[in-house]
């Protein structure tokens, strides 16, 4: 089991508390009027998509790949997703109108040739005349910046999610013991450091302590329900990439698959193939 597969495994049953920050109904919203049925949605987890289309009128098939957050989407809402690898769909060719790839599925850690498989797999189940639409993970602009800043999002372009509680740890004992680790992570001066963390750490900015929050709020709840923060914690993958509009344009140009456009939301980078 990869870290990937960790995570989703571990905060399956959290999930639809984070599930509309990675295919929101916001992004659904925005390309409502260029869906037709039947949908296919890949990346399903708790199926909040799945659900919100279908009540919507669409006929929407959702699948994922995990087992653990296909039995939690049963038991909570009812709803039967599809078991089955994007590199791989169990679905003839030619069987939807329209596919939804969910973040994750492509940018949480996926090499390029199994992008691009992934990508070519979407293309054959759709109709010739269909759309598919892929999502990139992106965080609110004036967190990004602030994360790039402190070394959240590392001098690679990849995201340290576990940095975010490492540093709310250390500060936690005092504001400026998070100054060693920013140092270390960032290589930057410690003058730099100092000034940056006096402006983002000591006076915490209003988007990333609701950021913070809204964290531990779902590890909160997590806790209620009886699973332990730590291994929730634990289970976060070292590593992210984290891919700029730019980027993902030079990744589609490098798997040589054209698209139609690229849109950047708040939560999401998204094509349109």
């Amino acid at each position: 089991m990869n870290d990937n597969d960790r995570w989703w495994t571990n905060w399956a049953p959290l999930w639809d508390q984070i599930e509309n920050r990675h295919f929101s109904t916001f992004i659904t919203d925005k390309i409502l009027d260029q869906l037709k049925s039947p949908i296919l949605v890949i990346g399903a987890g708790q199926g909040l998509i799945v659900r919100y289309l279908t009540k919507k009128g669409y006929n929407v098939t959702g699948l994922d790949i995990n087992d653990t957050m296909i039995q939690t989407a049963k038991e909570k809402y009812q709803l039967d997703l599809v078991k089955g690898d994007a590199t791989n769909l169990p679905f003839a060719n030619n069987e939807f109108q329209s596919v939804i790839i969910s973040s994750g599925v492509v940018d949480y850690g996926a090499e390029e040739n199994i992008i691009k498989k992934i990508l070519s797999e979407a293309q054959r189940v759709i109709k010739s005349d269909g759309k598919l639409f892929t999502a990139f993970y992106q965080i609110v602009p004036s967190v990004e910046k602030m994360y790039r800043k402190i070394g959240v999002i590392d001098q690679q372009g990849n995201y340290r999610m576990k940095r975010i509680f490492e540093i709310d740890r250390l500060s936690k004992k005092n504001p400026l013991s998070c100054i060693p680790s920013i140092i270390r992570w960032t290589n930057k001066n410690i003058f730099i450091v100092l000034f940056q963390w006096m402006i983002l750490g000591l006076t915490l900015p209003k988007e990333l302590t609701e950021e913070r929050e809204s964290i531990f709020t779902i590890i909160e709840s997590g806790n209620k329900l009886g699973l332990d923060p730590e291994k929730l914690l634990n289970n976060i993958p070292d590593s992210l990439p984290y891919r700029t509009p730019d980027e993902i344009k030079s990744l589609f140009q490098r798997l040589n698959i054209n698209f139609q456009q690229i849109d950047k939301y708040p939560d999401c980078v998204l094509v349109t193939i």
